[in-house]
């Protein structure tokens, strides 16, 4: 078996280029041999983030609409954080119990949730209402990602290869339904106003029904106890080297998803970005930059299975400096020069993408300490997703509020620096060769 350095040896091919899952792998769990099952999954996956990013940006614009010219980011900060304030409480206890009692309950358990609190958003006249409606939404992603994860680590265990492929297909369905939910949420908007909500909560079930028919049910396995993931998760160690980046990184990108959309809706003398543009551009404009994101996962998935996910991530940050330099650019320039710089600002993503299918790589790593436990250690991606996706959206509406579109790229500076530091100690576990037999932690 041959080894590369950063790349745990559970996850490296046999000179055949099939693997035999290790012993204590839980039986019953789905492998390579159900890729129609996994391909279900990952639409799944998509439809579920189309409804919550679609809702999200209605909200917005539902929230703005409602307040006139009382407009407060601060407010629509607190409501993007509602959402994944209970997504990252409830995550773990979810998945643990999705793992105990099976898994299928729970991949059409949470988006039926979820499609009961975006008619709960539907419903309500003030921010307060439509907070709580999205406190429940919270709960349909808690009930509902861990567990997506935790299938597609188990389906690809001892194959670096799948595992990238697997983690770039994982993250490519994501950013599908962020961009399929950006331009949803935009265009139903502007046509059916609140009717979108009903569009919304459709597509929820729709994710719910292909969970129900088409993802392979998974019987109930042995867990164990919760105190066991806590501790393979936050004490000292490869995963917990990782979180302080990963929630750095949501944050991030809590705060351009929360924020952006108002900023360009919003016109302030001055800054070009806040141009008061319409919201099916706004869509347009968002869904160019996930396409380009989803491209940019193509490209990085064989160096993601080359290098392993560790310098992956490393040298994929970068690319959000270039990004932020070129919207600061933009924004204190003549906008007929904005279509000169489109080219860096695509390049910047490309190079961005690389991020996100390591990071899922990494953690699909990090589960194999606990392989009964998957979806449990898999709940952490959610974890980090809401806890960076809250903070975000509250530092975000501060910062666009102190300075509107320059607050928000200057933020994006601050959290981007913040992750490129962080994964210094995620670095020296690879160099330590994290995961290759006989390892030892570095002192």
């Amino acid at each position: 078996m041959s080894s590369r350095r950063g790349y745990p040896w559970q996850v490296l091919e046999t000179e055949a280029g099939r693997v035999a899952a290790p012993s204590d792998a839980p039986v019953g769990e789905p492998g390579e041999q159900s890729p129609a099952g996994l391909g279900a999954l990952l639409v799944a996956t998509a439809l579920l983030r189309i409804a919550a990013v679609g809702t999200g940006i209605a909200i917005v614009f539902r929230l703005t609409d409602l307040a006139g010219i009382r407009h407060n980011d601060v407010t629509i900060g607190l409501v993007g954080a509602g959402q994944a304030l209970t997504e990252m409480v409830f995550a773990p206890f979810l998945a643990r119990n999705a793992d105990r009692f099976g898994r299928t309950r729970f991949l059409v358990g949470g988006p039926i949730i979820g499609a009961l609190a975006v008619l709960l958003c539907a419903a309500g006249t003030q921010g307060l209402q439509i907070g709580a409606a999205r406190l429940l939404e919270g709960v349909a992603a808690a009930a509902f990602v861990p567990v997506a994860l935790g299938t597609v680590a188990a389906a690809t265990v001892s194959n670096r290869g799948a595992r990238a492929r697997a983690s770039s297909a994982f993250e490519g369905a994501t950013l599908s339904g962020y961009a399929g939910g950006a331009a949803l949420g935009a265009f139903t908007y502007h046509s059916l106003h609140r009717g979108a909500f009903f569009v919304l909560a459709g597509v929820y079930l729709i994710a719910a029904g292909v969970c129900l028919w088409l993802v392979p049910r998974v019987p109930p396995m042995p867990v164990s106890p919760l105190r066991r993931v806590f501790r393979a998760a936050l004490g000292p160690g490869p995963l917990r080297a990782f979180l302080p980046g990963w929630v750095a990184v949501f944050a991030l990108l809590g705060a351009f998803i929360t924020h952006l959309a108002s900023q360009l809706r919003q016109a302030v003398p001055g800054q070009n970005l806040n141009h008061h543009f319409d919201e099916r551009l706004i869509g347009v404009l968002l869904d160019s930059w996930v396409a380009l994101f989803v491209i940019g996962i193509l490209l990085w998935t064989p160096v993601l299975a080359r290098l392993g996910p560790a310098r992956v991530m490393r040298r994929a940050v970068p690319g959000a400096w270039l990004i932020l330099g070129t919207l600061l650019v933009i924004n204190h320039t003549h906008l007929s020069l904005a279509p000169l710089l489109l080219p860096i600002l695509a390049l910047g993503v490309l190079w961005l993408a690389g991020f996100g299918p390591a990071a899922v790589a990494y953690l699909a790593d990090c589960s194999e300490m606990l392989t009964a436990d998957r979806s449990a250690l898999m709940s952490f991606y959610t974890v980090t997703l809401a806890a960076g996706g809250a903070l975000g959206s509250v530092i975000g509406g501060v910062a666009t509020g102190l300075a509107h579109a320059n607050g928000l790229i200057a933020l994006g500076f601050v959290l981007s620096a913040i992750t490129f530091l962080s994964l210094g100690p995620v670095m020296r576990y690879a160099r330590a060769g994290f995961g290759t037999p006989g390892y030892h932690p570095p002192p």
